[in-house]
């Protein structure tokens, strides 16, 4: 007989509908809330999921918000056996629908814990009181009763015990697994052999044991956990505040047909919305008008394309490829969604990002730090055996073991980065997260596209040369509209057209041109490549500046020609960055614009134009074989694969009206001219990160020399523990506040 499944109500499709993000024929990303993620294991875990099962095509997780998108084949695995699954393996989902949407709480659960550990610890240390005072030896009373009163310890400390070492030993045996010695192997084992020690002492009549340092450090170590936990929730929540790290705007269309330009974070169900060619959808929708072919990779990692007809569901995350189409809004923004996009990493061509996440400072520390803790103790309690006092061999190892408990350890770049992050993020620049911070300051090599990047396109004089119509007028923004492009976007708006015929087999190819079919007439927009135009036609002096050809019924129209104006401040920016690496990357073949580049950039700078975005991408992995850590400025659109192959890829926009979850930050175009301060900061963070991890390791040594020599007895060892974790982040909070107020922008 089949065990029944406690999670068989999840398969009930009104209930499945409110943690399922993404539904598409044999493919489901569904989103658990997980509240025993606590530490990095778990998060390697859980990710390593595709590896153990081959039907679960994608596993990742928000340590933040201890949330976890799974991507699985529906036909093999219901909804149910996914949450059964990781039931089994400890991982329980809380299925508390108002949790998966937006709370993070300390749980009743950890609560509970605390409450029972203070009351054992409290009533612990009242039993040990008069031993500690001599009682043995002149209460002949208490000498009589002393086993009652011992025997009443042991009872008190088992919930502490059971809590504890249940906690940490699961999550060490987990991580032994994976072949990751995490910080629950010492915890478990100082656990453990304490508790076994003192019971011995206790059942052989030969001490009292350690059952006050037992209890107190476990008490200890609960407080420092949950404080870790506040800090995550509170302090180290990045996608807190979705207005501050999400500057994309998107298009709202009114009741009478006029477009204004909002936040992300304005977005309410039931609003109309216009995603053009290349745009992600923000949020689930149901199309109204227009043709929808998705490419659903962010979600799926599968580059098929899907059309989806009028009234049928479109999932956030996926991305237009064609026409401008029209939705409705019908699900409220998850933000913990879109962070997720922005997050993931899916391309092979990026795969050296997470190799050098994985390498980060505090990756790099903490494989070291529990190894060679568990190497002192061992020698400790080698070199204390020679003494012939069993007693002062556990009094030492225990010792060692409570006073180096990393936990500590693990706020330092949270705190530090994620502060700096916060900064950063109110003077336009908005960072991924962390590994993002460090992967700025460690690079050398800046690269920037020109075209909307270091040039200002609200500023640029825009002439049409040519003979064009008002009907050909409406014909060219009605294709434009479905762009995305700066380019597009500036024309259409100096066009300035009202109304919009419909188009039929819109297509647009990056970094060349956009196409459709307006009343039956082929209406074609681009470099003169694409449109095959020679530059006979083109007046002499233009043959070099930026222009946009059009043709209709495949017949020359004429040509947009923009004349640039680079952003202000942009020569300070350069000579500021001097020390740089600097490349300038751009489709342009304006030999004036080259001058004019060069009379202000750095003598070693290079200048590559005519580039296509195969070429910018050729010339970032160039860079890249030759050792060099690249920092990569573009707008996005043409730029997208060179940003994605870039250590850190930035988009820089004017107005942004997309989302590019591929980019690790986007940059507000007027903040250009601060680039300098945001690589001195971010470098500046990376030295606070050391100097807080030596704090600790000071800290630690201190107590690691009192331990080892038998002069710090257990119990203020586990009293002096936690200290750590309010020093780090004192350090942390005091000194990025100083960074932030003596580098103000």
């Amino acid at each position: 007989m089949k065990k029944q499944n406690i999670f068989d109500f999840l398969d009930d499709e009104k209930i499945s509908e409110k943690i399922i993000d993404f539904n598409h024929k044999n493919i489901t990303t569904v989103r658990f809330f997980i509240p025993s993620i606590h530490c990095g294991s778990c998060v390697l875990i859980l990710e390593s999921l595709p590896k153990l099962y081959q039907n679960i095509l994608n596993s990742t997780v928000d340590f933040s918000s201890k949330k976890i998108w799974i991507t699985y084949n529906n036909i093999e695995f219901k909804l149910s056996d996914i949450a059964q699954l990781l039931d089994s393996m400890g991982y329980t989902p809380s299925i508390n629908f108002e949790s998966i949407e937006n709370r993070k709480t300390l749980g009743r659960e950890l609560i509970g814990k605390l409450a029972i550990s203070f009351f054992c610890f409290g009533n612990i240390m009242l039993l040990a009181i008069p031993e500690y005072v001599g009682a043995l030896k002149e209460d002949i009373w208490f000498m009589t009763h002393r086993n009652f009163f011992r025997y009443l310890m042991v009872i008190l400390s088992l919930p502490v015990v059971v809590f504890s070492f249940t906690d940490h030993i699961k999550y060490a045996v987990l991580g032994l697994k994976k072949h990751v010695l995490n910080m629950n192997v010492p915890i478990s084992i100082g656990i453990l052999v304490l508790f076994l020690w003192s019971c011995y002492e206790v059942f052989f009549d030969l001490g009292s044991g350690y059952f006050d340092s037992l209890s107190s450090f476990s008490l200890f170590l609960l407080i420092s956990k949950i404080f870790q936990i506040h800090t995550h929730n509170k302090i180290l929540s990045f996608d807190k505040n979705y207005k501050s790290f999400y500057p994309a705007l998107i298009t709202k269309i009114h009741s009478h047909k006029k477009e204004e330009k909002i936040l992300l974070s304005s977005l309410k169900k039931g609003d109309l919305i216009l995603i053009r060619n290349e745009e992600i959808v923000p949020s689930d929708s149901i199309l109204i008008k227009g043709n929808a072919i998705l490419d659903n990779s962010f979600i799926t990692g599968e580059s098929d394309l899907i059309s989806k007809k009028m009234g049928e569901r479109i999932y956030a995350g996926s991305k237009q490829k064609g026409e401008a189409i029209l939705i409705k809004v019908i699900k409220n923004i998850d933000h913990s969604y879109l962070s997720l996009l922005w997050n993931k990493n899916k391309s092979n061509h990026i795969r050296h990002k997470k190799l050098f996440d994985l390498n980060s400072i505090s990756t790099r520390f903490s494989q070291y730090f529990t190894p060679i803790i568990l190497i002192i103790t061992i020698l400790t309690g080698i070199y204390w055996s020679f003494s012939h006092d069993v007693s002062k061999i556990f009094h030492t190892v225990f010792s060692v073991l409570i006073i180096t408990c990393p936990c500590a350890l693990v706020l330092s770049s949270p705190l530090i980065f994620g502060n700096m992050i916060r900064v950063f993020s109110k003077n336009g620049f908005y960072v991924k997260d962390i590994f993002t911070m460090e992967r700025i300051s460690s690079s050398k090599t800046l690269i920037f596209d020109k075209t909307g990047t270091i040039t200002d396109p609200n500023k640029e004089k825009i002439y049409f040369v040519g003979n064009m119509k008002g009907e050909e007028k409406k014909m060219i923004a009605s294709l434009l509209k479905n762009s995305s492009h700066p380019l597009s976007q500036k024309i259409l708006s100096e066009l300035s057209i009202k109304d919009f015929y419909f188009i039929k087999n819109f297509k647009e190819i990056i970094g060349k041109g956009l196409e459709g079919i307006i009343k039956d007439v082929p209406v074609k927009i681009g470099s003169s490549k694409y449109l095959g135009i020679t530059n006979k036609i083109i007046n002499e002096n233009e043959i070099n500046q930026t222009t946009v050809f059009i043709s209709i019924n495949h017949k020359f129209v004429g040509y947009f020609l923009f004349r640039n104006y680079y952003r202000e401040g942009i020569e300070k920016m350069f000579q500021d960055l001097k020390n740089y690496k600097i490349v300038i990357l751009s489709g342009d073949h304006n030999d004036l614009e080259k001058k004019y580049l060069k009379s202000i950039l750095p003598k070693s700078s290079q200048i590559f134009f005519s580039q296509s975005p195969e070429d910018k991408l050729n010339y970032v992995k160039k860079l890249q074989e030759k050792g060099e850590k690249i920092i990569m400025f573009g707008d996005g659109i043409n730029d997208c694969a060179a940003l994605n192959q870039s250590e850190v890829g930035i988009s820089v926009s004017e107005n942004p009206t997309s989302f590019f979850p591929s980019c690790d930050a986007f940059m507000q175009s007027n903040c250009m001219n601060h680039i300098f301060l945001f690589l001195k900061i971010s470098k500046v963070s990376t030295k606070l990160v050391f100097i807080n991890l030596m704090i600790s390791l000071l800290y630690n040594s201190v107590g690691i020399f009192f331990a080892v020599t038998g002069n710090l007895n257990p119990f203020i060892a586990a009293i002096l523990m936690p200290l750590s974790s309010f020093s780090v982040i004192f350090f942390s909070i005091t000194s990025t506040w100083i960074l932030s107020r003596k580098l103000i922008f």
